[in-house]
């Protein structure tokens, strides 16, 4: 199944001096690849999402990535997404979607959706203690009269870089900024508040998240479990 969503990003103008490396959060050579593994709080697997680099553009005041996700469900179920990141302002961009959960947006996939959604920012140069803005995002299920049946909003706030950690994966180890949030997800009068880690590293990008409920129990974590750069296409 293949599903293209409506994003709406709104992003901070501003310039940014191009390096030889783009120095961000996704690899910047050529072409990529990058596999996660995502389990649930007893290390069973949830499902596999593959990112690769399917365009590059680099434009006078920032850089964009088009991606495009593929899931694999731990029944065989293939889900496919599109999405775009940006480097801008010595900030790294990431739509809020990818905070949506990618299996239920899928049980809708018959239906048209649409979503508006802010731009999560992750600083490039990040100090220890610095607050982050917050970020929304909303995914609108329509009927086919044009009226909405129902919507999922996800809210992060009290974003903070707590400190750097060196993570190990699969992958390799990597010194990685360590991000804290509260992540609130509602939909009609369900809310469900939980707390989430984030682990980045530069020129690579997320390496690790666990999210947790407010009582400290360990819900899921998704951790890097492959990286492949620059390699031949034919």
């Amino acid at each position: 199944m293949r599903i293209i969503y409506l994003l709406i990003f709104s992003f901070f103008l501003s310039n940014y001096a191009f390096a030889q490396r783009d120095c961000s959060y996704m690899p910047s050579k050529r072409n990529f690849k990058i596999k996660y593994e995502t389990y649930d709080h007893k290390n069973r697997k949830e499902f596999s999402e593959v990112w690769k680099l399917v365009g590059k553009e680099k434009h006078e005041n920032f850089i964009k990535y088009n991606i495009e996700s593929e899931i694999t469900t731990r029944n065989q179920q293939t889900i496919y997404q599109y999405f775009h990141l940006s480097t801008r302002d010595s900030n790294f961009y990431i739509g809020a979607i990818r905070y949506l959960d990618p299996i239920q947006l899928d049980s809708y996939q018959k239906m048209v959706i649409k979503v508006l959604s802010d731009s999560v920012i992750i600083p490039i140069k990040p100090k220890i203690s610095q607050i982050l803005p917050e970020a929304t995002c909303s995914a609108k299920i329509m009927r086919g009269t044009g009226s909405v049946l129902m919507s999922m909003n996800v809210l992060l706030i009290n974003r903070k870089v707590d400190g750097i950690d060196t993570i190990d994966t699969a992958a390799g180890r990597f010194k990685s900024f360590r991000i804290s949030s509260e992540k609130i997800s509602y939909s009609g009068i369900s809310i469900k508040k939980t707390k989430l880690l984030e682990w980045y590293a530069i020129n690579v990008g997320l390496v690790r998240m666990e999210e947790y409920h407010k009582n400290g129990n360990l819900i899921s974590y998704k951790v890097l479990e492959s990286l492949a750069e620059d390699f031949f296409i034919p």
